[in-house]
């Protein structure tokens, strides 16, 4: 005899948005466009566009509202957005706790700062950040601009200020020295001021006045307002080539300076500026303990150089890792 059937009403599972959808959704709400989710994803516009309207046809409401000016969430997506956010938060940290990275088996952190801190000091303190670990890949990422956290265009931002955006946490982990320098073959042809009552008398190197885009890096019109610039680059290793050729005298920091034998630093004592160093860590970034052990590293580095980028110690007198202790930088114990 044949089993008998359940002819019971049957349960239909109401349809759900699939989690690759959902993380196209996040990342148009991040970019604020088709075209822009769409290069961050590696597809093609259309897919983004299709996917979209999927989610919008499951959830059976408007995602996003269209304008000119892009593509911004409704604020009833937000709620979502925030949700998503966390799912894939989740999601990173699952795949770090089980070790997989489907391409290269590795761990990646970004790192964004300016070019003077990245080219300059960070970029020789790698192996310390990494610790010798063969897993674990930094990328140093140079911008002289505020870089967005939030659209993760970086997982760690190092700056000289507080960005004070809501959704991060920052805090300061150290301080920079700031010298004018000279060459000799500065020196040779012009002369060097004697007092703060001559800097008007001489040429100067600087950055490109319109592509500066974060006012801490404006210490040469902190010192001379009208300084006669003879060469400018938005490069901080550019214009410290320029001083040594003896172009113009150049205000830099001191892990910049002194790392050329060429320059010298011209009356220390009465010109010296101070910049706090902040570091920068998304909240929802606290679950991924590769972002937060890769921050402590940066904040003890930080704390154990402090005398060396306040200019007060030469790099190879500056300290020894394991001689210094500092209250380690945890997103969750800030927020």
């Amino acid at each position: 005899m044949a089993p008998r059937q359940d002819k019971g009403i049957r349960m239909v599972e109401p349809a759900r948005p699939a989690w690759d959808d959902l993380r196209i959704v996040l990342e148009v709400a991040r970019q604020g466009s088709i075209y822009g989710a769409a290069k961050i994803l590696k597809v093609d516009h259309s897919t983004v566009t299709r996917r979209v309207a999927h989610v919008e046809l499951v959830l059976e409401r408007r995602l996003f509202d269209r304008s000119s000016r892009g593509i911004r969430a409704r604020p009833e997506t937000e709620e979502l957005i925030k949700h998503i956010q966390m799912m894939e938060v989740h999601a990173a940290a699952m795949h770090e706790a089980i070790g997989l990275s489907a391409e290269t088996r590795t761990r990646t952190v970004r790192v964004a700062t300016m070019e003077g801190l990245s080219s300059g000091y960070l970029a020789r303190r790698v192996e310390e950040i990494t610790l010798g670990d063969p897993t674990l890949r930094i990328e140093l990422f140079s911008n002289p601009h505020i870089v967005d956290l939030l659209k993760k265009e970086t997982d760690i931002f190092l700056s000289f200020f507080d960005p004070g955006i809501a959704g991060l946490v920052s805090e300061q982990i150290g301080e920079i020295a700031i010298f004018l320098y000279g060459s000799e073959r500065y020196r040779a042809r012009h002369g060097l001021p004697g007092s703060r009552d001559e800097l008007g008398a001489h040429r100067y190197v600087g950055y490109i006045p319109e592509m500066i885009s974060i006012d801490s890096v404006r210490w040469l019109e902190e010192i001379l307002p009208d300084a006669n610039v003879a060469f400018c680059s938005n490069s901080v290793i550019a214009q410290r080539s320029a001083a040594v050729a003896g172009t113009g005298l150049v205000v830099l920091p001191a892990f910049v300076g002194d790392e050329s034998p060429a320059l010298f630093r011209i009356m220390p004592e009465n010109i010296r500026i101070l910049r706090p160093v902040w570091m920068s860590v998304g909240l929802d970034q606290h679950l991924l303990k590769t972002i937060k052990q890769t921050a402590k590293a940066i904040a003890r580095i930080f704390a154990a150089d402090s005398k060396f980028l306040l200019g007060e110690a030469k790099s190879s007198e500056a300290r020894s890792l394991s001689a210094y202790t500092l209250t380690e930088f945890d997103p969750t114990e800030t927020a």
